[in-house]
């Protein structure tokens, strides 16, 4: 079962496998390269997460700075927007006086009467006029500034010949290009006059008013409003005249086109962060935001345009990436240098460490070397160190040991040769000895306890095997002796036997004739025994004196009687035991024979072993 040490080890071993097939071999047989690749890595693991957060940043300060610019055109076109509306509505309110349609003879007094009033009531207008708009021409109906009946095509409002006044709904406000009266630039508003098909309001309005509404944040921040031909309608730039000068050309015009496509969208502004230098704008790179302006019930065609320095509008941004660029090359110039220094120091005391292992390889166990690092590295140098002492002081030890070894060796040899010799003398003596004579000896000297130990166990061994030997002989020759004169006794014995038994037999014989004969006698007492009963009791006491005493003799002839039987008895069981020892007598001589034929073999086989006895054994036989 594999516990998660195992997992843990088996993903070590598949990650070195991978890098070992990945770093090339002779990266990996260096360490300094190793170092710089690992450091060229970090390196560039830096710089891109540097640069990579620098963009991120600097992206979202972007965005953050578009979207304030987007706000900022936003801001101003509804502005522009307001000032428009607002002025819009005043003519818009000031042409549904009744006055205005009066055709009676005498009415234009009133009417410039009405408009003057107007014209004080209204804030920032410059200037206010009745039109009568005919086949013959636009005639000035009535104002407080301009001459009655006068042709306005005759006039500095160029305007008028490019006014669709049959296009002008009766909701509707015209308000025309900016034009200069005099030094001052205007906007003419126009609205017709109800009652009156032929006749228009005309307000005309200073930009002054609309230019210091502009934003003037900053000096370098620059808002215009141009329409679609690209004439500025109105500026915060005083180099600029409103009305005349132009924008731009060409690439210049791309915010200005861009803002009439958002017409009839969600969006009501849009930004360029990055514009070409033009000399009619900005000598620099800049960020222009643009949004149109939409008035209702105006038919307007104008765009404001917000112009500022690019490197004013994300100055910060510019500053976080130059920063971030800096950052990035200072860590990266840190690791580089702290790497190589770390590196150079780590590589020159592995290079030292390698050399001094290689030296101690060689066999150079004197050279030693110093660090004062207390690092790791530095317990290398003390471990390199320890080992040093320690494979001196072993190789002390295996030189004194390889002298003790050949000391020992010699030794051996010596005993070696010591051993064959004895070892050849002592198998020469055991050969004598197995040839018969045992007196030989193994003589230790001294030398090898174990040689000396075999030697007196030898010694020992033959000494007891001589003793047994001399036992063996005499108990032999005791042997043949002994079954010599047992056989020769058992002869003797069993011929005296056969006498004792034949004697035995006779005197049987004669004791059952004995016996027969007393009891026959025992008998003939008996009959005179009561032969002298029958006379004693006649009364004659001779007889019966006479016939006592022959009872007393029947008893005493019964009593041999007896005897003889018990004598006979005993003779029979003497023949018994004569015979039976007759014939133990028989194998006992058998036998004595049969140990005479063994011990004469074994007497001569042991006479071929030469003891220290032999002399001794032999006198005494």
């Amino acid at each position: 079962m594999s516990g998660p040490g195992t997992g843990k080890n088996q993903a070590e071993s598949g990650s070195t496998s991978i890098l070992s097939r990945i770093v090339p071999d002779v990266v990996r047989r260096r360490y300094t390269l190793k170092f710089a690749l690992v450091v060229a890595i970090m390196g560039v693991t830096i710089g891109v997460l540097g640069a990579t957060a620098t963009g991120v940043v600097s992206q979202q300060v972007e965005q953050n700075v578009e979207e304030e610019y987007r706000n900022l055109a936003s801001q101003q076109a509804n502005t522009l927007e307001t000032w428009i509306e607002r002025n819009s509505i005043s003519v818009t309110l000031a042409s549904k006086n009744d006055a205005l349609s009066n055709t009676e003879p005498g009415a234009r007094f009133d009417i410039r009467s009405e408009l003057a009033t107007t014209d004080g009531n209204v804030y920032g207008v410059n200037a206010i006029y009745l039109l009568n708009v005919s086949d013959s021409g636009t005639r000035v109906v009535a104002s407080p500034q301009l001459i009655a009946d006068r042709q306005l095509n005759q006039t500095r409002r160029a305007w008028v010949g490019e006014a669709p006044f049959d296009a002008i709904d009766v909701m509707d406000v015209h308000v025309t290009t900016v034009h200069r009266i005099g030094d001052m630039p205007v906007v003419a508003f126009v609205s017709p006059v109800t009652g009156h098909p032929d006749r228009y309001l005309v307000m005309e309005y200073s930009i002054t008013d609309l230019t210091m509404s502009l934003d003037t944040d900053t000096e370098d921040r620059v808002t215009m409003v141009v329409n679609d031909e690209g004439t500025i309608q109105a500026t915060n730039d005083g180099d600029r005249i409103p009305g005349r000068d132009q924008y731009g050309n060409g690439t210049a015009m791309r915010p200005v086109r861009l803002a009439s496509e958002l017409e009839g969208t969600d969006q009501k502004a849009g930004v360029i962060p990055n514009m070409a230098p033009d000399e009619t704008i900005l000598n620099e790179e800049y960020t222009v935001g643009y949004a149109p302006a939409k008035v209702s019930n105006v038919n307007l065609n104008w765009t404001v345009l917000v112009h500022e320095p690019r490197s004013n509008v994300f100055g910060f941004m510019l500053a976080i990436s130059r920063w971030g660029k800096i950052a990035t090359v200072g860590a990266i110039l840190l690791v580089g240098l702290f790497g190589t220094a770390i590196g150079y120091n780590t590589t020159r005391d592995i290079n030292r460490l390698r050399h001094w292992a290689h030296r101690m390889r060689e066999g150079d166990l004197e050279t030693t070397k110093r660090t004062t690092r207390i690092d790791a590295i530095g317990e290398l140098y003390d471990g390199f160190e320890d080992m040093r002492r320690s494979l001196r002081q072993q190789i002390r030890e295996v030189e004194r040991a390889r002298k003790e070894a050949e000391v020992s060796r010699a030794e051996a040899m010596r005993m070696n040769e010591y051993l064959q010799q004895k070892a050849e003398e002592y198998s020469r003596t055991m050969r004598r000895c197995a040839d018969g004579d045992l007196t030989q000896r193994l003589e230790p000297d001294g030398e090898s306890d174990s040689m000396d130990r075999i030697a007196t166990s030898f010694n020992e061994m033959l000494a007891e095997l001589e003793r047994a030997t001399g036992q063996l002989k005499r108990f032999a020759i005791e042997v043949e002796n002994t079954g010599e004169l047992l056989q020769t006794s058992s002869d003797s014995v069993r011929v005296a036997s056969g006498h004792v038994a034949d004697s035995v037999q006779r005197i049987a014989d004669d004791a059952d004739e004995q016996k027969e004969q007393l009891q026959e006698i025992s008998r003939e007492i008996d009959d005179l025994a009561a032969a002298y009963e029958t006379l004693a009791e006649h009364g004659d006491d001779d007889v019966q004196e006479h016939g006592e005493r022959l009872d007393e003799i029947a008893a005493r002839i019964s009593e041999i009687a007896t005897l003889s039987e018990e004598t006979l008895a005993e003779s029979g069981i003497v023949a018994g035991a004569a015979e039976e020892q007759a014939a133990e007598l028989t194998e006992i001589s058998d036998r004595a024979r049969d140990l005479t034929q063994y011990a004469r073999p074994l007497r001569d086989a042991l006479d071929e072993f030469e003891t220290e006895t032999d002399t001794d054994l032999y006198a005494d036989d």
